[in-house]
């Protein structure tokens, strides 16, 4: 499932007056920013997408190749409990956070000039700081208490509060990568940090045979490497120098009514697994935990688009070339995303079958309702970008909980009625209505006239494909397996027949596939025209 975020989210009318004196005129904007093609924006995007997306992309991948060796070394309980401690630390990171990098995020883009970036980079960074230090305390004394009350090991708890610190502190150094377009850096580091956290989970687990404890050891081993090596190549960017208080009320101000929106999201996103727990078993958790880990193949693109999509959106600061870009951009990404999702649906029952015990085949069937999950939610990442501009965040904790109330309520009846299909079909109910309720605010503060006829089309096109791998193609063999790769290949096809893709689509997907190939080492940068825009170069 997505990782949860309200990444980039803009304060509400009631703060407003405050960041005022930092907001840059229409008629000044207009001056300073020319307007740039549609197509050369959506270049940028794609770019972005690839560059910032590709250390998450390995560790996706990762996660996923590495579930034959969890399955065959810890039983379906033991990797529930992981997937527990896992859904624990994403929602008190939310709260630890205080929406303090979103922030960071704002205000570095508002005020561009450097000594303003730096202000804003260091007060965010000493908050994060003695925030998650607060937690990881909190966490060390209550352990006990917090083991029981999620029935989980209370070996696991204290490394999770540990792991709680590194993550929080670590997300805070790779979006100052991201604020000052520095891909080859955040590359770097972030392959670095997948390549420890794959041999130290594979010793953990396999030859020390550490079980639960050896999987979320490795999950953090890479990342406090990886940070500590960040924070000393940062030294002259983050600390205490220019911490500023007044900055931080502001940043508060900005945030803070959004985080119960962020909890709210992760309630969506992973409440279920505590009712999974209750409602069905421990074990049917960790076939459920399974099925999530492989949906994850469609947050391989989710992922990297939504990293790149916050400062490039932002980096628009044209009203009407944002609305056109931004109705192009969810065009041709529900094209992607719902080829994905067909890719997914129809090799995950053979890879299920080849790789994991027999126990564990029953997460292949929830694994497309998970992967549509997945989905809907990067549509509410993009089409939520009219409230960011707008500031109408009021209404987003409504939004939220409205979603996750649907999602948590239907929990109850189709899990015992279902059993992890019910959890799967929950998600969908409960994503669609964060889509939806996020449409209706985001068009009253900033109207964007999608193509809601192509998307539909699209959506309707991978739901038929997706049918037919689940119902008419074999599971596995050669036979099946060959079909299912032609049914892949095949859905461009259905697109074109429906009118989708059309000839002057692919002329440009053509154009933009030929510039991204021959410009692989180094991607254009949204605002690359201003001259004090940071190098590419390491540290």
């Amino acid at each position: 499932m997505p990782r949860v975020a309200i990444d980039d989210l803009t304060c509400g009318r009631s703060c407003e007056n405050r960041l005022a004196p930092m907001s840059r005129p229409k008629d000044q904007t207009s001056e300073s920013e020319p307007e740039v093609p549609v197509g050369a924006r959506l270049r940028q995007l794609a770019n972005h997408s690839m560059v910032y997306g590709l250390g998450g992309l390995a560790a996706k991948l990762v996660g996923i190749f590495l579930l034959p060796l969890y399955t065959h070394r810890v039983s379906r309980a033991d990797f529930g409990e992981v997937e527990l401690v896992m859904a624990g630390i994403a929602a008190l990171a939310i709260l630890l956070k205080l929406g303090l990098i979103n922030a960071m995020f704002r205000f570095s883009f508002v005020d561009r000039t450097a000594a303003a970036r730096q202000k804003a980079m260091q007060t965010s960074f000493t908050g994060v700081l003695v925030t998650s230090t607060i937690g990881l305390a909190a966490g060390l004394l209550l352990a006990d208490p917090i083991a029981r009350l999620i029935d989980v090991d209370k070996t696991l708890v204290l490394i999770g509060a540990f792991g709680l610190w590194v993550t929080i502190n670590y997300d805070l150094l790779t979006a100052i990568y991201r604020v000052e377009q520095r891909p080859a850096a955040f590359i770097v580091y972030s392959l670095t940090n997948v390549a420890i956290t794959v041999t130290m989970s594979i010793i953990l687990v396999v030859p020390l045979d550490l079980g639960a404890t050896g999987i979320i050891l490795g999950n953090f081993a890479g990342t406090y490497i990886v940070y500590g090596l960040m924070l000393y190549a940062r030294r002259s960017t983050v600390g205490f120098r220019h911490f500023d208080r007044a900055v931080i009320r502001r940043m508060l101000h900005y945030a803070m009514p959004l985080v119960p929106a962020g909890l709210m999201l992760w309630g969506l996103n992973l409440a279920d697994r505590f009712q999974i727990q209750h409602l069905a078993s421990a074990e049917a958790l960790g076939s459920f935990s399974a099925a999530s880990k492989i949906a994850l193949g469609i947050m391989l693109l989710v992922g990297a688009f939504q990293t790149a999509w916050a400062p490039f959106a932002h980096s628009i600061l044209d009203d009407g070339e944002a609305r056109s870009t931004y109705r192009a951009a969810f065009s041709y990404w529900s094209i992607v995303m719902c080829w994905g999702l067909v890719a997914i649906s129809a090799f995950t029952p053979p890879y299920v079958r080849l790789a994991f015990p027999a126990r564990w085949w029953d997460s292949a069937s929830v694994v497309p309702l998970l992967v549509g999950g997945g989905i809907l939610y990067g549509a509410y990442m993009i089409i939520r970008i009219g409230v960011n501009r707008s500031g109408r965040t009021q209404f987003t904790p409504v939004v939220a909980a409205v979603a996750m109330g649907v999602n948590i309520g239907l929990n109850f009846v189709l899990i015992p009625a279902w059993g992890i299909v019910g959890a799967g079909v929950s998600t969908i109910a409960g994503y669609s209505a964060l889509v939806l309720l996020a449409w209706f605010n985001a068009q009253a503060g900033f109207p964007v006239a999608y193509n809601w006829n192509r998307v539909a089309r699209t959506v309707a096109v991978a739901c038929a494909f997706v049918a037919l791998s689940v119902w008419a193609i074999p599971e596995s063999g050669a036979l099946g397996v060959s079909l299912r790769a032609l049914l892949t290949v095949a859905f461009p096809v259905g697109l074109i027949l429906v009118g989708v893709l059309t000839p002057a689509d692919r002329s440009k997907i053509k154009k933009l596939v030929g510039t991204m190939r021959a410009r692989p080492r180094k991607a254009r940068r949204p605002g690359s025209e201003n001259p004090d825009a940071p190098s590419e170069m390491l540290p």
